[in-house]
């Protein structure tokens, strides 16, 4: 098989599979609209617990995106002003930019050059009397280096949120993100492995404590409704876009595979064409890899 020039491939094609879920999406939105429930509600508790299922979590909580899903986690463990998180500068905004609008400050460690993720080696000397938390970023779809961040959480009392908002159904030694952690973070924006028609996330969690604190904080902290010992936001998820993902979530498995086989004929076609050593291919360092992109480094 050889390179054919001339063809435009797209970036990202998302309207390609709507053949595929259309009408499974088209009876989730019905079902949705007839219910005359459009926040929260039973369509919203069913994507919970089969996110929770899907990740190995013992409980997930739909949120409004994947920031959200961050800024909530943040809220729940207590982060404020003052305190110090540790994470890596290589990722989008959403995950500094949450710790920041806390009044917390982001304290970076750089990356491993084969996977992009954060480098658990250089966490250590960066951990003060002020960190309160750690936010490993599964980058691109692959897994970052549990051990070392879990076993240092548990040395220095941290915690740890999960950003895998590019990594749904990711592993790292046969256990699916977002079941590692305190708090795992995910976003069904568009361009996801798993995305809606708009915004949308989950947080998935294995304590009981962490799942009611973080349903209170949803609503704005009210528990009873209208009852408010806490400050909460408006981190909502609606029934549409739970609906929307829910059809789509039976395709996602298969979906992958098809991202995994493709990532395959890649490095195939680079290795064919006698490229491959002007740059460096991704490596699968922690099966299994979601390709949520496919990323080269020119050498």
């Amino acid at each position: 098989m050889k390179l054919t020039k001339g063809i435009k491939v797209p970036l990202l094609d998302i309207p390609s599979s709507y053949k595929e879920i259309l009408e499974d999406v088209e009876n989730k939105i019905t079902a949705v609209i007839q219910s005359g429930q459009f926040i929260l509600g039973p369509i919203v508790e069913e994507l919970e617990q089969q996110i929770a299922d899907y990740c190995n979590s013992n409980y997930a909580v739909g949120v409004s995106s994947g920031t959200d899903a961050l800024l909530i986690s943040l809220m729940a463990a207590g982060i404020g002003e003052g305190d110090e998180v540790i994470t890596t500068p290589f990722t989008f905004f959403a995950t500094a930019g949450s710790i920041t609008r806390l009044g917390a400050k982001p304290v970076f460690v750089d990356i491993e050059r084969e996977s992009f993720n954060i480098n658990p080696n250089q966490i250590e000397k960066k951990i003060t009397k002020k960190t309160r938390a750690i936010i490993p970023v599964h980058l691109y779809g692959q897994s970052a280096n549990m051990d070392s961040v879990l076993e240092l959480s548990k040395k220095y009392n941290l915690v740890v949120i999960e950003d895998a908002a590019q990594a749904i159904g990711s592993e790292y030694k046969g256990k699916r993100v977002g079941s590692l952690g305190d708090y795992g973070c995910f976003s069904f924006f568009p361009t996801k492995n798993l995305g809606g028609f708009g915004d949308g996330g989950m947080v998935t969690m294995n304590s009981e404590k962490f799942y009611n604190q973080v349903k209170v904080l949803r609503v704005h902290g009210s528990n009873p409704k209208y009852y408010h010992k806490v400050v909460g936001g408006n981190f909502r998820l609606d029934a549409l876009q739970a609906g929307i993902v829910l059809a789509k979530l039976k395709y996602l498995d298969q979906w992958t595979e098809k991202r995994r086989k493709n990532a395959q004929t890649y490095n195939h076609l680079f290795k064919e064409n006698n490229i491959a050593d002007q740059v460096t291919l991704p490596p699968e360092i922690n099966p299994r890899h979601v390709y949520n992109q496919y990323v080269i480094r020119v050498k």
